[in-house]
């Protein structure tokens, strides 16, 4: 709850080169991440949730996990890890994991597409 009621990361990122989408339809949560990426590491991120406590808290402590690392070392980042980073996750809010996880995957293939384009 903690999390969900302050989340750190919460919020809009005005330079990004990174943004992913994903939503759940069986329970309407939604969520975007913006994320800027320097030299295919990632440098500030900021999410956006419409949805429940679990998809708010899930997602804001994969952001904490994500900045500063390679693409590479993020990506390798899963469900289980994300459970354990907030201590746990009740049955209700497993189901939100898996999203912030899809956005950036998203996020990562926007980025590597802009590169192929310069």
């Amino acid at each position: 709850m903690k999390r969900f009621k302050n989340p750190k990361n919460a919020g809009d990122l005005k330079t990004f080169n990174g943004l992913g989408n994903a939503g759940d339809p069986g329970c309407s949560d939604v969520v975007e991440i913006k994320i800027q990426f320097v030299n295919h590491r990632v440098k500030n991120a900021k999410f956006k949730v419409f949805g429940c406590p679990g998809a708010v808290s899930t997602t804001d402590v994969f952001i904490d996990m994500i900045k500063g690392k390679t693409i590479e070392e993020a990506s390798n980042i899963n469900e289980e890890a994300i459970g354990t980073a907030l201590g746990g996750l009740s049955v209700d809010s497993m189901h939100c994991v898996h999203l912030p996880l899809q956005a950036f995957r998203k996020a990562k293939e926007h980025y590597e597409k802009s590169l192929k384009t310069k």
